[in-house]
C-alpha cells in the first residue's frame, strides 16, 4: 500500500461520521475528562493568585484511550487539511526547525514562521520559550534565526518523522536525541557534521550580534533526498472540518505567561478573518506588539490554537551556566493529559493522547472520546507544564494561564559531561 493510503481518503467522510454520536471503543472507554480550568464571571485575577489545575498530565507509558483519527484526502495536506497546489510536496520528509524566541532582539530577525504548517511553543529553560517550527508543504526562502535542540524533539521528531534541523545541543540532549538511530541519521546540525551555507548559514552583520543562524528549506530537501529520506512511512495526521463542533466556551483573547524574563504569549481572535493574530512581549512592557515574519512582514496567524498541559520533568542536563533553572526539562507527552483546543473565537475542553510510536502525533478527545476536529489551516501547540495556573472568564472571552516550573524544584542536579 502506498504511503499515507492510511489516511488519504475522504475528509467529507469524516464530517459526515461526525454527525453520528461516536461510539466508544469497547476495550478502552474514555475516562472523565479533567478540567484545570477555573470558571468566572469576574475579572481574571492576578496570575500568581490563580489556583492550580486539580488534574495532571500522567506523562507515563500506559496505553491511552484509543482515538480514531478520520484519514485525510491525497489532495489535502494532513497536517492543515489545506488543498495542496501540489500533492507531490508531500513526497518528501516534513522539516522539523528549531527557531529562536529569546532575547527580544531576535524577532527582529525571525524568517520564516509563517509559512510553518505547525508550530509549537515549549518552555526551554531559564523563562524563555523556543520553537520548533514543522515545515512541509511551503518551503520559504530561509528559516531563522535557528538554535539548539531540546529533549522535546526528541519526541516531536519521531512523532512527524521530519529531519530536525538545529544550530546543536548540549551533550546531554545530543545523546538522548541519539538513542533513536533512525532520528539521529536526520539530525542536521553542525554537531553532527554539517556546516556552511546553504544548509546552515551563519550571517554577518551589524544587526546581528547573536543568533546568526539561518537554513534554507529547500538545500535541506534536497540533502534528505540525496540521503534517500523519502516521505514519512507513518503519519496519523490531524482531523479537520470546517465547521465548529457545537457548544464550546466563547473565548476570543488566550493570554500565556511563562513568568520568568517577561516571556509573554497572547493570541487575539479575529472574526473577520476567522484567525488568531499572535501578540508577543516588548521591552514596554505591559505593551504587547503583533508578533511578525521578518522574511515578508507577515503577521502570525493561526486558525487553531491547542494549549496542552504536560509534565515537565527536570533532567541532569544542563542547557546553560547558571542555577538549577538552567537543566532541560524532560517534557513528557506520550499517554494523555488535559487539553484545550481553540477555533472559530470558541474553546473546547479536551484530552491530548499520544502513543509513543513513530509517526504518531496526540489526538485531542472531547470527553465521550471522539476527536475533536481541527479548523483547516495552521496551527499553533501551545506546550504548558501539568501544573500551571489557568482561568477562563467566559464573560469577557479571556482564557489565562501562567506557565509554572515543577516547584519545589529538585536539588541542583549533577550535570553530564
Amino acid at each position: 500500500m502506498p504511503p499515507f493510503n492510511r489516511w488519504r481518503l475522504s475528509l467529507l467522510a469524516f464530517a459526515l461520521a461526525a454527525c453520528v454520536a461516536p461510539t466508544p471503543a469497547a476495550t478502552a472507554p474514555p475516562a472523565a475528562l479533567p478540567s484545570p480550568i477555573i470558571r468566572t464571571s469576574t475579572p481574571v485575577p492576578s496570575a500568581t493568585a490563580s489556583p492550580a489545575p486539580p488534574a495532571t498530565a500522567t506523562g507515563t507509558a500506559s496505553p491511552p484511550p484509543t482515538a480514531t483519527v478520520a484519514p485525510t484526502p491525497a489532495s489535502l495536506n494532513p497536517l492543515t487539511g489545506l488543498p495542496l497546489p501540489d500533492p507531490a510536496v508531500l513526497n518528501r520528509r516534513p522539516l522539523a526547525i528549531k527557531v529562536a524566541h529569546f532575547p527580544r532582539s531576535v524577532r527582529e530577525h525571525q524568517v520564516g514562521l509563517s509559512s510553518a504548517d505547525n508550530v509549537w511553543e515549549h518552555y526551554a529553560e531559564g523563562g524563555v520559550t523556543r520553537f520548533t517550527a514543522i515545515f512541509w508543504s511551503q518551503s520559504p526562502e530561509k528559516v531563522g534565526n535557528v538554535r539548539s535542540a531540546r529533549l522535546i524533539d526528541a519526541l516531536l521528531g519521531d512523532a512527524y518523522q521530519a529531519v530536525l534541523v538545529a544550530s546543536g545541543s548540549s551533550t546531554g540532549t545530543m545523546n538522548r536525541l541519539r538513542e533513536n538511530e533512525a532520528l539521529y541519521r536526520r539530525i542536521v546540525a553542525e554537531a553532527t557534521g554539517y556546516s556552511g551555507c546553504p544548509l546552515l548559514c551563519r550571517e554577518e552583520s551589524a544587526a546581528l550580534t547573536t543568533n546568526k543562524l539561518f537554513t534554507s528549506p529547500a538545500a535541506l530537501w534536497q540533502l534528505a533526498a540525496e540521503k534517500g529520506f523519502g516521505p514519512p512511512e507513518a503519519l496519523t495526521g490531524y482531523p479537520f472540518d470546517a465547521t465548529p463542533p457545537a457548544a464550546g466556551a466563547s473565548v476570543t483573547t488566550l493570554h500565556l505567561d511563562f513568568q520568568l524574563n517577561n516571556t509573554i504569549a497572547e493570541w487575539r481572535y479575529d472574526a473577520a478573518s476567522g484567525q488568531y493574530a499572535r501578540w508577543v512581549d516588548t521591552n514596554a512592557l505591559p505593551e504587547l506588539a503583533p508578533h511578525v515574519d521578518t522574511l515578508n512582514g507577515q503577521a502570525l496567524t493561526a486558525a487553531n490554537i491547542v494549549v496542552l498541559y504536560v509534565a515537565h520533568v527536570a533532567s541532569n542536563i544542563r542547557e546553560a551556566e547558571g542555577g538549577a533553572r538552567y537543566f532541560s526539562y524532560d517534557i513528557q507527552m506520550t499517554g494523555d493529559g488535559p487539553a484545550r483546543v481553540f477555533r472559530d473565537g470558541r474553546m473546547w475542553e479536551a484530552r491530548w493522547v499520544r502513543a509513543d510510536e513513530p509517526g504518531r502525533l496526540p489526538s485531542f478527545l472531547n470527553a465521550d472520546g471522539a476527536p475533536i476536529p481541527l479548523k483547516p489551516g495552521v496551527t499553533w501547540f501551545e506546550v504548558l507544564s501539568a501544573n500551571s495556573p489557568t482561568q477562563v472568564d467566559e464573560a469577557a472571552g479571556r482564557f489565562q494561564a501562567r506557565f509554572r516550573a515543577p516547584n519545589p524544584f529538585p536539588a541542583t542536579p549533577t550535570a553530564t559531561p
